[in-house]
């Protein structure tokens, strides 16, 4: 049986950022599981075909037991805000139709409700979770998800710039739990600019802090080699001393420059003057290499 999912973060939410009001309410209304469709802001990428079957034969004994948020999309459609894994549940448990809360919400309310909902349930992986964190981060500050990484770390550095954002975003990740935003834009967000493979390892279990040691690493068929060392029971340090440069050439400030310049969490964390600044002194390093 499924666990039920806990509604006192929508609650603390409500108020403090808009579209979660919705969540926790009772259903409205039934809808044919064919009018149904997924959402587009769902933050999670995997649905465990073990945890579907188990959620399926509760819902054969209790029925749905929380509605669906859906919201009404052209040509007489619905789009699953929130409850996707029930709604492919109850595909599973032969249901023709599940209780819903219809309601019209925009899309900026959408993905926060979609992040939230989610939040307040288990199995989400490393990645899925920061994906939903980044969402209501987002939406407390006004910005798309790909442009809130680098605001939160200029907020980090530079909290004076706008106190009142700083207050906002401390209340909402005090509701969320678990970590503060400097903690988890310093720690966590950089999951999302990890390569591919790695990422595909955190999704298959991979612990985030030791995929933030392996993507590091340029090479792929390096990356490879780590990640089966680390399937094979590696440490975080056992990898960081395989990452890491010799101590002939750590003391290099070119190597160490240019190690740098290849860190993306370092040149995403740059605010736009730092970047502006660093492309000028570039620009003087090419002229002096070129002979200028």
């Amino acid at each position: 049986m499924t666990r039920r999912p806990r509604p006192a973060i929508g609650a603390r939410l409500s108020g403090l950022v808009e579209g979660v009001g919705a969540l926790g309410q009772p259903a409205t209304t039934t809808l044919p599981l064919e009018a149904l469709q997924p959402g587009q802001f769902q933050p999670r990428v995997q649905f465990a075909p073990e945890g579907l079957e188990a959620l399926a034969a509760s819902i054969r004994e209790q029925g749905v037991l929380q509605p669906l948020l859906v919201r009404p999309r052209p040509g007489g459609a619905y789009e699953i805000v929130a409850g996707e894994r029930r709604w492919r549940a109850a595909q599973l448990a032969g249901l023709a139709e599940v209780p819903v809360l219809l309601r019209d919400l925009g899309d900026e309310e959408a993905r926060l409700a979609a992040a939230v909902e989610n939040l307040q349930r288990e199995n989400l992986n490393p990645l899925e979770e920061v994906r939903a964190r980044l969402s209501v981060a987002a939406a407390v500050l006004g910005l798309p998800p790909a442009e809130a990484v680098p605001r939160l770390f200029a907020l980090d550095r530079r909290p004076d710039a706008d106190p009142q954002a700083v207050e906002r975003l401390d209340t909402v990740f005090r509701a969320l739990g678990r970590e503060s935003w400097r903690s988890f834009v310093k720690n966590r967000a950089a999951l999302l600019s990890l390569p591919e493979d790695v990422q595909a390892a955190v999704e298959g279990g991979l612990d985030y802090r030791k995929a933030l040691v392996i993507g590091r690493v340029e090479d792929a068929a390096r990356r490879a080699e780590l990640l089966r060392a680390a399937a094979d029971g590696a440490t975080v340090q056992a990898l960081r001393e395989q990452v890491s440069p010799p101590a002939d050439t750590a003391a290099d400030p070119v190597r160490t420059v240019a190690r740098r310049l290849t860190d993306r969490r370092a040149l995403a964390a740059l605010d736009p003057a730092r970047r502006r600044k660093l492309e000028r002194l570039l620009a003087q390093v090419q002229a002096l290499l070129d002979g200028e």
